[in-house]
């Protein structure tokens, strides 16, 4: 491969085709690419977190899981992205067969014979557009040159410094019960007693799931107004909430197995992406900007060394961190109409 300027241009509307139809077929054999593209058998080998780009910043949004999508189907343990440029660039190649996979980029351009007379008329005389761009993993590359940087390790953020995070974004966090679930009547999360998970990443992940849902209430981000009457719109929301905390759980170290299996929304979710070529794509941008909605309120939730280690749940009994590493904190033993798990 010479150019990635061999690749056949496509409109909006086909771009949005090619995307769902992959995350579709990908549902059908029971794949759902947004878990984590590793196993713990390589785990050893593999650097977890969200994909980056060579200069080392992350992907976002529906790029996440296409990327992710593409570590799962041909088992890449790295997970930096080049485009054939970039690799020029560095003095690497790409091998000869290898094949790119496609990511999306959204832009915003003035339209032609822009005669807008004041900053009004050239934001209506704008437009914006998608297109697909071809990259391909380290792993296909020859010749990378040594003074690339490795990529970064990241840390596990203790439990209690995730619950500390998630108070700072406006949560109320209610401990009891036998459900996990964001109550909108009263803006409050509920979890169960911490030994009903089955793993401290489990709760965690769990409360990043609703802290999902917590972004679209009326005063946030407003998605909720059918959740409860609209199977495709419950079904919308989930899918919103699967993809943030997927997002959320890569940023702050969670293990390979972390995701609850919601293997009864798959149906709903298959149905909704045949119904509507752009559900996919919607779903993943209303997923990142809740992530982004959470950050701007709470800060980053990657925990430093001087992070306070936040509220103690634990009535005193102290653990140590996450599996996997990270900082030592007080770690939750909690005591005993809804948006669930």
């Amino acid at each position: 491969m010479s150019s990635t300027n061999q690749h056949p241009r496509r409109s909006a509307h086909e771009i949005a085709q090619h995307v769902t139809a992959e995350i579709a077929h990908l549902l059908e054999r029971g794949v759902m690419p947004w878990r984590a593209p590793w196993d713990a058998a390589r785990a050893a080998a593999t650097t977890p977190g969200l994909p980056l780009r060579v200069t080392g910043e992350p992907y976002r949004g529906a790029n996440i899981v296409l990327l992710w999508a593409s570590q799962i189907a041909r088992g890449y343990t790295r997970r930096t992205w080049l485009t054939y440029r970039n690799a020029e660039a560095l003095g690497a190649q790409v091998r000869k067969g290898e094949k790119a996979t496609p990511v999306i980029f959204y832009g915003q351009a003035k339209a032609k014979n822009d005669t807008a007379a004041n900053d009004t008329d050239a934001a209506k005389a704008s437009y914006r557009f998608l297109k697909l761009f071809h990259v391909f993993n380290i792993e296909q590359l020859d010749d990378i040159p040594e003074s690339l940087p490795a990529e970064p390790m990241l840390i596990p953020t203790a439990p209690c410094h995730v619950e500390a995070w998630a108070e700072r974004a406006e949560a109320r966090i209610r401990i009891g019960g036998a459900s996990a679930y964001y109550a909108p009547a009263t803006d409050t999360i509920h979890l169960p007693h911490a030994s009903a998970f089955r793993s401290e990443e489990h709760r965690i992940a769990t409360l990043c799931h609703e802290l999902a849902h917590h972004t679209g209430a009326t005063h946030r981000l407003d998605r909720l107004k059918d959740y409860f009457t609209d199977r495709q719109a419950r079904a919308r929301e989930e899918l919103i909430a699967e993809l943030a905390s997927a997002t959320l759980g890569a940023m702050i170290g969670l293990s390979p197995d972390h995701l609850e299996d919601r293997a009864a929304y798959v149906g709903d979710w298959l149905r909704l992406l045949k119904q509507d070529p752009r559900a996919f794509l919607s779903a993943a941008a209303k997923a990142q900007t809740a992530v982004d909605w959470l950050i701007d309120r709470a800060g980053d939730p990657v925990q430093r060394a001087s992070a306070n280690p936040g509220p103690d749940y634990s009535g005193g009994r102290r653990h140590g961190a996450m599996r996997g590493g990270g900082f030592p904190c007080v770690q939750p033993q909690h005591p005993g109409a809804a948006l669930s798990v």
